[in-house]
């Protein structure tokens, strides 16, 4: 099928991957064994094409990151719905207790900025509510650059992980790093550009934010004052 054939040569390239590579990794990850002219065959826009089977359909969603839906043409949307990986917690006010680290764990998105170097966090707390509520995925951008004043970045500080506003002061030569709702043990973050510390602060952009659904119930329950 064409469509088949075309999705997956452009999530292939888009990966950087050879044929062989994709022959290796559905061997070793996968234990899926074809041959290098069978993944030519899947990929064949003209001429006789062979249709990969459910099995390396699914094996080759995980290793592109994007949905089995894209790769078989079912979705009508052209852009291809990406799987991120999910590699831990984020505080959002709650403890940062980082545990899940699970392999194989993935939230998915649809946006036009992808990169396969994107991640993906659970939120922990309710510091950035209404915008990132409890248990929400949080989609960082670690190559996205442009972190302005008023963008949600996911920063590192020795040994402090969170999800706040990032706000530059030129005038006073800081960076302040702002929840929405402020509690004593969760503060506004302030750092001197001058201060050695500063060399040490790592900060990504928050570029999309999937929201749990029964996170968002507790929302509305919490804004008409039921819990």
């Amino acid at each position: 099928m064409k469509l088949i054939a075309d999705r997956l040569s452009s999530a292939i390239k888009e990966r950087g991957f050879s044929n062989a590579d994709i022959v290796n990794i559905l061997s070793k990850d996968y234990n899926i064994n074809i041959s290098i002219d069978t993944v030519k065959s899947y990929r064949r826009k003209n001429g006789k094409n062979i249709n990969p089977s459910t099995q390396v359909i699914t094996a080759l969603s995980k290793i592109l990151h994007v949905s089995t839906d894209y790769l078989l043409g079912v979705d009508s949307d052209i852009k291809p719905v990406r799987k991120i990986p999910i590699v831990g917690t984020a505080s959002c006010g709650g403890p940062d207790m980082n545990h899940l680290q699970e392999i194989d764990r993935y939230c998915y998105y649809g946006g036009n900025n992808y990169n396969p170097q994107m991640y993906a966090l659970i939120a922990n707390g309710d510091s950035m509510s209404p915008e990132i509520d409890d248990g929400d995925e949080v989609i960082c951008d670690p190559l996205d650059r442009n972190i302005n004043n008023g963008d949600i970045v996911h920063y590192r500080l020795y040994n402090e992980s969170a999800i706040k506003i990032y706000f530059k002061d030129e005038d006073a030569n800081i960076i302040q790093l702002i929840p929405y709702n402020p509690t004593k043990e969760f503060k506004v973050k302030t750092i001197r550009l001058d201060d050695s510390e500063a060399q040490f602060l790592e900060m990504n952009k928050v570029v999309a934010i999937n929201k749990f659904k029964n996170s968002s119930r507790a929302r509305r329950l919490q804004m008409i004052g039921r819990i």
